[in-house]
């Protein structure tokens, strides 16, 4: 999978006016910009199997001092995060110029020409007898000494991507590199499709944000996520996370972002907007929801351990009095028909859990566990427990503590008898029709990708698993 494209700081175009930072966004329809791209993206795939000097010396080349360096850089950065470098050795590097370094020290100094007659023992001598001694020929040992070094590594794999597509990239990166700097984010969504909200929500948690929503369907949704800027630790992982939300946000209509951030090296407090129809484009497919490898584990130990018990996909927006929402990850149901309803916590700090936690008891449903990671604790403050069934843990999340939790609280469904919801439980479910999806934007790939992978996964932190809506 591509790993996530992002801009550094020091290749971010924008300029600030009357408080509000606007990123100097390009037009993707350019003829003169689409040549670029196009030059550049056969430049990168010219290069495969060649050492990545050679892509930097070329590409120093092409763009030169340039008035639009930073533009040039810039997408130069995206296409190098979509390449994949590596060590071409036979040898580890590391271990070879140690050796070579000893028998250096032992007939040291070493001429690099032959016919010192002061130094006669020359540089190739001392490779060649290393490189005996390995296996190695004189050019296997000479090629590998420094192979490891970023210059000299091999230019292994690029995925290639279309010209539009990559100047449509360089703008949201832009965007996405200015939302690394917020210490807080506001959304509000326009009244839509349930289906929508539910997958927002959904990616909401998949990047583990922390959040706070109020409103309904009826009205829209107003939705507050914490900045990377406003966080003890765990900020810079943080920050990725929300900036790979973006895309997500995007697949939406009839939205508004309203972000506050701390800017340049002095931490100046500016504004940054936008909204849907600003000309950002998506690169992820709609395809539904996706989930963590920690969640996808957690769902294959209940199936092969959780007798007695069912677990249920089902998406639903609880409102909690206006004041805020709870969009369980799953419901979990006993034989005898009672149900739990179950979600894991992402990021958390201390006063957010305890808010959360207040604002659950007072109108959350009385049969919710959580499951709070302590790795994803983004403060200094410790919580070791919290009202409510709550399940703490470290990197799987524990399903026999689940279940233990799930028994206490687990109620029978609002206007079912315990007997009806037995039989419930019992028959076979049909599968229910997808309703239909309004139509959003076009992914700008030939081929969309799905959301990248995040840091903070666990047991495998470098993949991710699509789930259907």
């Amino acid at each position: 999978m591509v790993r996530p494209a992002m801009l550094t700081t020091d290749l971010v175009r924008a300029r600030v006016v009357k408080g509000e930072v606007r990123p100097s966004f390009i037009d993707a329809a350019d003829p003169a910009l689409i040549d670029l791209a196009e030059t550049l993206v056969k430049l990168f795939a010219a290069h495969v199997n060649k050492p990545r000097g050679a892509l930097d010396d070329a590409l120093s080349e092409l763009i030169g001092e340039d008035t639009d360096f930073l533009l040039h850089r810039g997408l130069a950065k995206l296409l190098e995060d979509r390449s994949e470098f590596g060590t071409d050795a036979p040898i580890d590097p590391v271990a070879l110029r140690q050796k070579v370094f000893e028998r250096t020290a032992t007939q040291h100094p070493v001429s690099r020409e032959a016919g010192n007659p002061l130094h006669p023992v020359t540089r190739a001598q001392v490779l060649a007898e290393v490189g005996s001694e390995l296996g190695l020929t004189l050019e296997q040992c000479e090629r590998a000494l420094y192979a490891d070094l970023a210059r000299e590594q091999l230019f292994q794999k690029f995925d290639p991507i279309a010209p539009s597509a990559l100047l449509h990239r360089y703008n949201l990166s832009l965007a996405q590199a200015v939302l690394l700097r917020a210490s807080s984010l506001e959304i509000e969504l326009s009244p839509g499709d349930p289906q929508r909200y539910r997958q927002l929500f959904r990616f909401i948690k998949f990047f583990r944000l922390l959040y706070a929503a109020r409103g309904s369907g009826a009205l829209g949704y107003t939705i507050t996520l914490d900045g990377p800027t406003s966080l003890f630790q765990l900020g810079a992982k943080y920050g990725l996370q929300m900036a790979e939300f973006l895309p997500a946000l995007l697949l939406c209509d009839g939205w508004k972002l309203r972000a506050e951030l701390l800017w340049g090296k002095e931490r100046k407090r500016l504004g940054f907007s936008l909204e849907a129809g600003s000309g950002l484009r998506t690169h992820y497919a709609d395809r539904g929801v996706y989930i963590t490898d920690e969640e996808a584990h957690f769902v294959k130990r209940f199936s092969e351990t959780a007798k007695g018990w069912a677990l249920d996909k089902r998406p639903e927006i609880i409102d909690l009095d206006g004041r805020g929402v709870l969009v369980p990850d799953y419901v979990i149901r006993a034989e005898d028909g009672r149900e739990a309803l179950f979600e894991i916590v992402g990021f958390w700090r201390k006063s957010y859990l305890e808010s959360r936690g207040e604002l659950l008891a007072q109108h959350g449903p009385k049969n919710l566990v959580l499951a709070v990671s302590q790795r994803l604790r983004a403060s200094e403050d410790t919580l070791e427990s919290m009202p409510g069934a709550v399940v703490f843990f470290k990197d799987v999340i524990p399903v026999k503590e689940v279940l233990a939790r799930c028994q206490e609280v687990a109620v029978v469904p609002a206007g079912a008898s315990l007997a009806a919801a037995a039989r419930a439980a019992k028959s076979p479910k049909k599968a229910p029709k997808k309703p239909a999806k309004p139509p959003v934007a076009e992914p700008v790939d030939e081929v969309a990708d799905e959301p990248p992978a995040s840091a903070e996964s666990s047991p495998n932190p470098a993949r991710r698993r699509r789930k259907s809506s």
